[in-house]
């Protein structure tokens, strides 16, 4: 047991570092491209506080209103911006206080990846996972002041949870997670899935008492925690209702004001493919092509999750269809870093074949870095 014990530790140390130099690395590269191609003083908050970035810490200062330019932001759910009012209390600035919630998150999500990772892969190979996870081409937003971070760590821990069968604790992380991203919901026909296998596997042990004993606490805890995960989602019903009078209110802030809804998957494909005849040249590859490009790499993870794990397809599937049912494809890059099976997906590809593990890695980081510092220099980068 304490040989056991000090393996994983070493492990978990392991994923640290790799998680930390990641960022060290891209914080480095941040300041020195600001002071290369500015030519000027660096101030590093200002230079990851980009695009949506300020709509959070806006709404940890100053809460939702139904008034003026800050009501656009219901939008946004709450659990994020809760974490940046309270720990701004500790830090001299909001700003600051985004950043460390979303790093920090982000370095237990890596934990979490490896730990889940690891119940079907050697601890090498659940290792590759976190390392794909930390280079993804936009994996910078696991640095900046967005969601994605607190997002990842609650849906990851979830399945965890789920998989080694403490579904209390999947059922709090899960509603934590609708609070947090509305594509949390996306967890609840995954968590089913889970379910179901273990019930069938419950089933093939029926003659044994700790199969029996296993079966009886499933038999409600499960169910409960699957709907538990509905109440982070029904938590940001109540705050839309609280600000505005209507549950539903920021669905109609993003049909007026960011000019989205509700449409099929192929209306934003044949959008993206459109403006590849009437868009500007930079436009064409960050707006058409990366859209396309990225859609296509989760269809394909799709299909190969169907051969490796059918909870891990839906939830693979279910978000997709999430951020792809719009009148337009925006941020699609963003949104695939949070498909978290496909880091597994791909660590187990690449043990097979040491050139894919060179492959990944080369494409994975040389985008990294594009990417990070587009996105450092105010440029839009998803």
């Amino acid at each position: 047991m304490v040989v056991g014990n000090a393996r994983e530790r070493k492990w978990i140390l392991e994923v640290l570092v790799v998680v930390l130099v990641v960022k060290l690395l891209a914080l480095v590269l941040s300041v020195s491209a600001w002071l290369v191609i500015q030519n000027q003083p660096v101030d590093l908050l200002s230079l990851w506080n980009r695009w949506d970035a300020p709509h959070y810490v806006d709404i940890a200062r100053y809460g939702y209103t139904a008034a003026g330019e800050q009501r656009f932001f219901i939008v946004f759910p709450p659990l994020f911006p809760l974490f940046i009012r309270l720990l701004a209390f500790a830090t001299p600035s909001y700003e600051l206080a985004a950043l460390l919630v979303s790093n920090f998150a982000s370095v237990l999500a890596s934990v979490y990846l490896f730990k889940l990772a690891r119940l079907d892969l050697p601890e090498s190979a659940a290792l590759r996972s976190v390392f794909y996870f930390c280079i993804f081409p936009t994996a910078y937003f696991l640095i900046a002041g967005y969601s994605e971070s607190l997002f990842l760590l609650l849906a990851i821990s979830c399945i965890y949870y789920a998989r080694t069968r403490r579904w209390a604790l999947a059922g709090l992380a899960g509603m934590l997670s609708t609070a947090t991203r509305l594509t949390g919901l996306a967890l609840v026909p995954a968590l089913l899935c889970e379910l179901l296998q273990q019930h069938a596997q419950n089933h093939r042990g029926q003659g044994s008492y700790n199969a029996k004993a296993e079966r009886r606490k499933q038999k409600w805890r499960a169910p409960m925690a699957i709907l538990m995960t509905f109440l982070g989602f029904l938590a940001y019903l109540m705050l839309n209702f609280a600000v505005f009078g209507d549950a539903f209110a920021f669905m109609s802030i993003e049909r007026e004001h960011w000019f989205k809804h509700f449409a099929p998957p192929w209306v934003g494909l044949f959008g993206a493919m459109h403006g590849i005849f009437w868009r500007e040249p930079a436009e064409v590859v960050l707006i058409c092509f990366a859209e396309i490009f990225f859609a296509f790499f989760a269809v394909a993870c799709i299909v190969y999750a169907m051969k490796f794990r059918i909870s891990y397809c839906i939830y693979i599937l279910f978000s997709f269809i999430a951020f792809t049912s719009t009148t337009f494809w925006l941020s699609i890059p963003r949104y695939t870093l949070s498909l978290f099976p496909v880091f597994i997906l791909l660590a187990s590809l690449s043990k097979r074949k040491d050139v894919l593990h060179y492959v990944f890695s080369i494409a994975f980081a040389s985008f990294f870095a594009f990417f990070t510092i587009l996105f450092t220099q105010g440029r839009w980068a998803f």
